[in-house]
């Protein structure tokens, strides 16, 4: 899942972490002395002179290709007649939204003393939105997602020495998220003539849509680092925790949640017979990775840097996201003939995030970047799916900032960020397990149900996938 301050890349609810756009813009990083130092490197804020107000906004648009592989309508796998229409995904971030976010970052911070530094800021550090127009190809791996963490830090930095600095910058973190995708019930498979029934079958899927409702309670987390520098050289070294005293899990009430039943069930839905919808209730749990940071900057020539930034993104314990939902008083259905506790597998992996910067100021009032990253895959390639759309990234940007004045600067940049196209030939989800897990009874001690309680007796995500990424930003600094 890509996510950098206004503009560059970081999971989400459903698929990998969309970098926060904190920074993205082309100049800020683990060595920047700015407010976006308290994603980036605490430490860095030590070099804050004076007082400084910074307010960021991004418009992030995501589009993603689906061109599933044919299947065998009797086995559900690949290799079949029975083929699938393409299918697109958009998404739209901006930050003019509520709950806030994504694409925003504000803050204000003072140097203190000469050797102290404070600050407090909000932005989003992890989000993704994407809805697709065509859900039949996608829609038991997902339909739409929008998911957001909003993050309101505060930062203390301290200078040991003229060279050396330390900083700390402990956060909450506040969560929030909408979920829609289809599950098969397995309803209806002993109609199959020849054999068990695990074609996709429409009149046997249920829809769920999970969504929260107003305000959650906060995970904490901390980021900290360190920040150095002699000569024309500086370096940084952070690390930013995932949720703290819950092994890095994030919980979600989804009190504003409804579950539409298979057209083959005999009734209109779950609410209809006791009151207004929604009646559906129930928590979602997922893990957030932890984040190492390192950046060295190069002062060439008095005109000229040259920066590197390098993280380390520990996506591998975000292995699945857990789902229980409590339905009506008295309710057949739920947690009988619908299932109430899911499991959506991931099975994410760690990567990395490589930075290449180059900043030019050929006047006092003028400068202008050029960056270019590379990120390695967060998804295996035979988990790939709809919601965990992922692959190897290159994304060149460019950025320039203008000074108005003494106390007035105004940034903007552009970045487009392309996934090399992925080809997923043996897909790591087994349709066949959830009917036989069904016809099973659910029985836990055979590997179909095993299977299904891991999250992978779901269609087959076998086929090519594209996505395309682009960033627009913008980011005033006032000095006062």
């Amino acid at each position: 899942m890509t996510t950098a301050l206004l503009m560059g890349a970081t999971p989400a609810l459903a698929g990998p972490l969309d970098d926060p756009h904190v920074g993205a813009l082309g100049f800020s990083g683990p060595t920047t002395g700015d407010l976006t130092a308290v994603y980036w490197n605490p430490a860095a804020l030590g070099m804050l002179q004076g007082n400084q107000f910074m307010f960021g906004a991004s418009l992030r648009a995501t589009s993603v290709t689906v061109d599933r592989a044919p299947i065998d309508p009797m086995t559900g796998q690949p290799g079949g007649t029975s083929s699938f229409p393409s299918a697109s995904g958009h998404g739209l971030e901006q930050p003019i939204a509520w709950p806030p976010g994504p694409g925003g970052f504000l803050g204000v911070g003072a140097g203190v003393a000469r050797r102290f530094a404070l600050a407090i800021a909000t932005y989003t550090p992890f989000s993704q939105k994407l809805s697709f127009e065509v859900t039949t190809p996608t829609r038991y791996h997902l339909v739409s997602v929008d998911s957001r963490q909003l993050a309101l830090v505060s930062g203390l930095a301290i200078e040991l020495t003229d060279s050396l600095q330390v900083g700390v910058a402990p956060g909450l973190l506040f969560s929030y998220g909408h979920l829609v995708f289809d599950e098969d019930t397995a309803l209806g498979s002993a109609s199959c003539a020849t054999g068990p029934c695990v074609v996709e079958n429409p009149e046997a899927a249920a829809r769920y849509d999970l969504a929260t409702e107003g305000t959650q309670a906060p995970s904490y987390f901390v980021a900290g680092g360190i920040h150095f520098r002699r000569g024309a050289w500086e370096a940084g070294l952070a690390y930013a925790s995932a949720p703290l005293g819950s092994g890095g899990t994030v919980k979600l009430a989804l009190e504003r949640s409804q579950v539409t039943p298979p057209s083959n069930v005999t009734t209109s839905g779950l609410c209809s017979t006791i009151g207004p919808s929604p009646c559906v209730s129930g928590e979602m749990r997922y893990h957030l990775p932890d984040l190492f940071t390192a950046g060295v900057t190069w002062h060439a020539t008095r005109h000229l840097d040259a920066v590197g930034i390098v993280r380390w993104v520990r996506y591998g314990s975000y292995d699945q996201i857990t789902i229980r939902l409590v339905g009506p008083s008295g309710d057949t259905l739920l947690g009988k003939t619908l299932p109430d506790q899911l499991v959506l597998y991931r099975g994410f992996q760690d990567s990395w995030d490589m930075r290449a910067r180059l900043v030019h100021a050929p006047w006092t009032w003028f400068r202008w970047s050029g960056t270019l990253r590379l990120e390695t895959s967060a998804v295996p390639e035979a988990n790939v799916n709809a919601a965990a759309v992922d692959g190897p990234k290159l994304e060149p940007a460019l950025a320039t900032e203008f000074t108005l004045g003494r106390h007035l600067r105004i940034a903007a940049g552009y970045a487009l960020a392309w996934m090399f196209p992925v080809t997923v030939n043996n897909s790591t989800f087994n349709p066949a397990a959830a009917t036989a897990c069904a016809q099973a009874a659910g029985d836990l001690s055979l590997p179909a149900c095993q299977t299904r309680l891991a999250g992978q007796a779901r269609p087959t995500a076998a086929g090519s996938y594209k996505m395309l990424q682009q960033t627009l930003g913008l980011m005033t600094t006032v000095n006062f």
